[in-house]
């Protein structure tokens, strides 16, 4: 009888911990994320629409392309999904071989670099395709709201002010830090020194691009130089330059490519298919 209720015991405490995990399976936890970047997605939209007081008129064209620009993008899927099976298919025969430690036939590396150029080509058509829809909008906004496009940044709470759908100008806090910096006494900031920059590369890791890489030991050494650069010049010197120096301090970690050019940023957030309830909505 004591062996028939510790057997059902065993089960009990089984299911109880079992059942937490079904709830949050690794397909749940997906939707979440999901969801998440969704949201994120739309945010960042109603930042972009709220900023570039777009007319009535504007509005119904940005509407319009991003709706054929939904399909487009809909209809690439497809075609990608057809051929994933033939990919596939390809793919684990190419393992198969190497597993074997086996040179890849020709006719299979020529099936898989057909099937690849194929998916290459279907994109290629797409991008084509949506940029001519994005130089449409282009074409529609005024100077003041392709400047604002230019300088933005996406994020999800704006800065207040005049731009207010990103981060343009998003050194500021870089700015206020340097001002801070130069307000801490001397012997005080020479006994804290190590902390202080330690922080700031703590801050700056944070924000390190995908692709960018930096040496820890050189970005260290980098922002104790830039912050006795700062302390050291004087008042007038720092209001004129400290745009500058803020814009120096992080330039480590940015990417060496220039910003997005205004299509592909029309192309990121105005032919998105979440701006295209947004829009709905307000029209």
């Amino acid at each position: 009888m004591k062996k028939k209720e510790t057997s059902i015991l065993h089960f009990v405490v089984l299911i109880l911990l079992v059942f937490p995990l079904c709830l949050r399976s690794p397909f749940l936890l997906g939707e979440d994320l999901n969801r998440t970047q969704k949201l994120r997605q739309e945010i960042m939209g109603l930042n972009i629409i709220n900023g570039l007081d777009l007319s009535h008129d504007q509005m119904e064209i940005i509407l319009q392309n991003a709706e054929e620009s939904k399909g487009l993008r809909e209809e690439l899927q497809k075609s990608i999904l057809l051929l994933s099976d033939d990919m596939e298919t390809e793919l684990e025969k190419i393992k198969s071989y190497l597993k074997k430690n086996q040179n890849i036939p020709p006719s299979t590396a020529q099936r898989f670099h057909r099937i690849s150029n194929e998916i290459k080509r279907k994109k290629k058509e797409k991008e084509e395709k949506i940029g001519k829809l994005a130089g449409i909008v282009k074409e529609n906004l005024e100077q003041h709201q392709l400047y604002q496009l230019q300088e933005f940044i996406p994020c999800i709470i704006p800065p207040k002010g005049e731009l207010r759908i990103g981060q343009a100008g998003g050194n500021k806090g870089l700015v206020k830090n340097l001002e801070r910096i130069r307000d801490i006494p001397y012997r005080l900031y020479e006994r804290r020194k190590t902390e202080i920059i330690n922080r700031t590369l703590q801050g700056l890791k944070l924000h390190i691009p995908r692709g960018v890489e930096i040496k820890e030991d050189e970005l260290e050494e980098h922002i104790h130089y830039m912050f006795q650069r700062a302390r050291n010049i004087n008042d007038t010197d720092f209001e004129i330059q400290k745009e500058n120096l803020a814009e120096e301090l992080v330039a480590p970690i940015k990417p060496s490519h220039p910003k997005s050019s205004l299509t592909r940023k029309i192309e990121a957030f105005l032919l998105c298919p979440e701006i295209i309830p947004i829009l709905e909505e307000r029209l």
